[in-house]
């Protein structure tokens, strides 16, 4: 008995020994991996980029872009693209490339080196594909931005063309070209890759596909495109326009020209949505209008509208569109679901300031920001409050979306007008 007891012991001894000898020679224990959020990401005009949990609100990250002593307000809207939220403020020549799961700099890509620092910013939202990042710049340039090196692949100057009165609209990229609009009342279209010349030295564009000069227009809005069509609004006049793109079912002698123009009884500023055979658009005069854009016959030069809602005050933020609803803020504080059918009240939430940006809708929350200093969760169904996050600082700009699937959820349009 008693050598049973021993060889036993002497087999656990052994046992133990073998064990502890593999542990020792095994490597360290791997870290628990990191379990990161999506993120509602907006900036304000403190200087500050904020990503915000979705479904509680909660801060993920914020990033500062102000200097010791300047603030710089983020005017335009955050850019989601490749797992990087891309930023610019106002009177900053530097685009800001951060992890958009972290908010950690990756890179900070000075724009244009050749102008006076710290240089004019952009009120317009970049626009991204391929690898580049498009910018549409105060001082009437747009540059083509290597996402990977931060270097400038080409660059076009309006002020070539006589039209020095910078850019506020974003671009807009459709069928391998690269639309945008400027406050002179020009619109422009280029090759965004240039016929895939791109090489690594930059070089100045000077010639673009078309150009469309419309006397007495100013474009603050961004171009909306539903093909063959690219509708804009202006500033200046009133109208809203409808422009002939260049697409292989149009005459030659169509391509950049004004199909139809419908005048309102206010400034536009808003931009518009196209949306199944309408064009959707706020203005300030107190309205949300709606447009049959498929006009009959083809001589007419107005469209009819479908529905016109009148709000108790200025529409300058921008229409999103979603399952037959049109989300859209007004100046009055309001922010609003319609009926895309009639136009009819859905719902209406108000909130304490005016509500410039652009509503964007993700898992039945409508994000909305207000000039309260807050960014609004509201279920998109009866429009009640979920959550509200305060920010120290006035938000102009429209929410971006990461949901870490690597799909983009973006404000297509400028960050100022949304």
């Amino acid at each position: 008995m008693l050598k049973h007891w021993r060889n036993t012991l002497l087999l656990s001894a052994a046992a133990i020994l073998l064990f502890g000898s593999c542990k020792k020679k095994s490597s360290p224990d791997d870290p628990l991996p990191i379990n990161y959020n999506p993120s509602i990401i907006i900036g304000s005009n403190n200087s500050i980029i904020y990503a915000l949990d979705p479904v509680t609100g909660k801060r993920n990250w914020e990033y500062g872009l102000r200097g010791t002593t300047v603030t710089i307000p983020i005017k335009a809207s955050p850019l989601v693209y490749n797992e990087m939220v891309y930023v610019i403020a106002v009177g900053s020549d530097t685009l800001y490339k951060l992890n958009s799961k972290t908010g950690a700099l990756v890179k900070k890509i000075v724009i244009d080196p050749s102008e006076i620092q710290p240089g004019p910013g952009a009120y317009a939202t970049p626009v991204a594909d391929n690898g580049l990042i498009y910018i549409a710049g105060l001082n009437s340039k747009v540059y083509a931005i290597d996402t990977g090196t931060g270097k400038s692949k080409w660059t076009y100057n309006t002020g070539d063309n006589g039209d020095a009165t910078g850019i506020e609209s974003s671009p807009v990229i459709h069928n391998g070209k690269i639309y945008f609009a400027t406050k002179g009342g020009w619109v422009y279209c280029l090759d965004k890759t240039l016929g895939g010349t791109l090489t690594d030295v930059p070089f100045t564009v000077t010639q673009p596909i078309w150009t469309l000069g419309i006397a007495g227009a100013s474009f603050h809005s961004s171009p909306a495109i539903a093909a063959p069509y690219l509708y804009i609004g202006s500033l200046t006049d009133s109208n809203m326009y409808c422009i002939y793109l260049d697409e292989p079912t149009i005459p030659i002698a169509h391509i950049g020209i004004v199909r139809w123009k419908y005048k309102t009884k206010g400034p536009i500023m808003s931009s518009p949505a196209a949306y199944h055979g309408r064009c959707i658009f706020g203005c300030n005069d107190f309205a949300v209008y709606c447009l049959d854009t498929s006009i009959n016959p083809p001589t007419k030069m107005s469209p009819d509208s479908i529905w016109i809602q009148h709000t108790g005050g200025r529409v300058t933020s921008s229409p999103y569109v979603y399952n037959q609803v049109v989300y859209v803020g007004n100046d009055n504080a309001f922010i609003y679901a319609l009926n895309i059918i009639n136009g009819g009240v859905k719902w209406q939430f108000q909130s304490s300031g005016a509500v410039i940006s652009s509503p964007l809708l993700y898992n039945g929350v409508v994000y909305a920001a207000s000039s309260d200093k807050n960014l609004y969760a509201i279920d998109s169904a009866v429009g009640t409050l979920k959550w509200y996050f305060a920010v120290n600082g006035i938000i102009e700009c429209s929410p971006a979306i990461d949901n870490l699937t690597g799909a983009q959820f973006n404000s297509q349009i400028s960050g100022l007008t949304n």
